[in-house]
């Protein structure tokens, strides 16, 4: 009995793993100054799932960025997501860590550049 639950548990990560292997970012234009507006599409997320999108910038600190007109980001039925954001203010040029996370497990990392002004 022990080992038939333990081999539920390690199919249900491992299923868990393969749908968040199929999520597809993509952030235009992938970097700019501060202020820059970006869009970010994303495909492979579950139907209904609602995502966080966080930046960690240099010193730590987590913004999450988003739109005005919605409090929570909502894949469509087709597990896809579609947000228009800026770059952060407060943001100096560099290299920062962005993560995506959907409340069902979805879970994507990637890099957003700030560049000196235009």
């Amino acid at each position: 009995m022990r080992k038939s639950i333990f081999s539920l548990m390690f199919l249900v990560f491992i299923s868990g793993i393969a749908i968040a292997s199929n999520i597809d970012v993509k952030i235009t234009p992938p970097s700019g100054p501060a202020l820059t507006q970006i869009s970010i599409d994303g495909t492979g997320f579950k139907s209904g799932e609602e995502i966080d999108i966080i930046l960690t910038l240099s010193a730590g600190e987590k913004i999450g960025l988003g739109t005005e007109k919605v409090d929570v980001i909502t894949a469509d039925d087709k597990g896809n997501i579609s947000v228009k954001t800026s770059i952060p203010m407060m943001a100096k040029p560099g290299t920062y860590k962005l993560e995506i996370i959907g409340n069902q497990g979805s879970y994507k990392e990637m890099s957003l550049i700030v560049t000196d002004k235009k």
